[in-house]
């Protein structure tokens, strides 16, 4: 009996539309596993800020995965024009083609013009899953910019150690610390006396390459623990094809249509699981596949339930009426 009335509950439609689920968050974290400079780098506006005397607006970011170099400029629009100007003059001209650009699914992203830019150069152009953007690593620098801009960083201006690497990004890309007028009046240059025997190409390429080595087991020990603590607070779940689910919706309000966001139902749906492509990323339709939702992270996801099919309907609608009369004098008696 009390099967049957977990079923009926869990089935009810209202319910899994519009109860917050009290689970924990679906979905354990995935990291990006970069290997070398400019293999990952992800791409996104910060803005719109308060406008500079020169018109500018916003800071256009892109950032290195592997090295942790961020290339930041600041613009007067945020488009695909401005996108794609900055992606082939601040990193193609200064630094190759990346082989993977991640972005969100902005407009300016996913127009026409910056995704003919990106393909021309060679790069493959990979977006975050809609309402999920953390997979682009951005987003932490975003947060990082916007902290120093409000508190100033006064006179700090010297290259910093990044925590998953164990190194300063300059010293990623380039084998040395970036080099201050100060430096060069109070020391010289001292990597290439270290090796007397060696050209100053092959001191290049011996620091470049021990700074690597030292880098991928740094940012693997890294990748572990975030992922440690991340799954910490997440919970795993796996649907497959043909899978019911109901999709989170992100309302929002509109006065003269008289909506309020906080009342709109949470989830939408029903739909189905067409495709499983990661441990957390699934392409959705509609339940007759006409329609195709593109792809989802799994954080937005909650299983649909129904009852099974049965030949009478009348029956079922009486079973669970009766077995939920049955549970709530069952509570009532205790």
């Amino acid at each position: 009996m009390r099967g049957d009335v977990s079923m009926c509950v869990s089935s009810c439609t209202v319910c899994q539309f519009t109860k917050p689920s009290q689970l924990k968050p679906a979905g354990l974290l995935v990291p990006v596993h970069a290997n070398e400079p400019w293999e990952y780098v992800g791409v996104d506006f910060v803005g719109p800020l308060p406008r500079t005397a020169s018109g500018n607006q916003y800071i256009l970011v892109f950032v290195d995965y592997f090295s942790k170099w961020v290339e930041a400029s600041a613009v007067r629009e945020a488009s695909a024009q401005v996108a794609a100007s900055k992606f082939v003059g601040d990193i193609f001209a200064r630094h190759g083609a990346p082989r993977h650009l991640i972005s969100d699914r902005g407009a300016r992203f996913v127009s026409v013009l910056f995704n003919k830019v990106v393909e021309i150069v060679g790069s493959d152009h990979r977006l975050t899953t809609a309402y999920h953007p953390q997979t682009n690593a951005t987003e932490q620098v975003n947060r990082t910019l916007k902290t120093a801009i409000r508190a100033y960083v006064g006179d700090k201006h010297t290259t910093a150690h990044h925590e998953s690497t164990g190194f300063s990004p300059a010293r990623m890309l380039y084998g040395r610390e970036l080099a201050t007028p100060l430096d060069h009046l109070i020391q010289p240059p001292t990597d290439y006396l270290n090796y007397p025997m060696l050209s100053r190409p092959d001191v290049l390429r011996s620091t470049l390459s021990m700074t690597h080595d030292h880098a991928r087991v740094a940012l693997e020990a890294s990748h572990e623990k975030q992922k440690c603590h991340y799954d910490l607070h997440r919970r795993p779940v796996e649907y497959a094809p043909g899978d019911m689910v109901h999709l989170k919706t992100h309302p929002r309000s509109d006065a003269a249509a008289n909506f309020a966001a906080k009342l709109a139902p949470l989830y939408g749906g029903p739909y189905r699981i067409t495709q499983w492509l990661s441990e957390v990323n699934y392409r959705l339709a509609s339940v007759n596949g006409a329609q195709d939702l593109g792809v989802v992270h799994v954080v937005n996801l909650q299983p649909f339930h129904t009852l099974p099919d049965r030949e009478n309907n009348a029956t079922v609608s009486a079973q669970c009426t009766t077995a939920g009369r049955h549970f709530q004098t069952t509570n009532l008696e205790r």
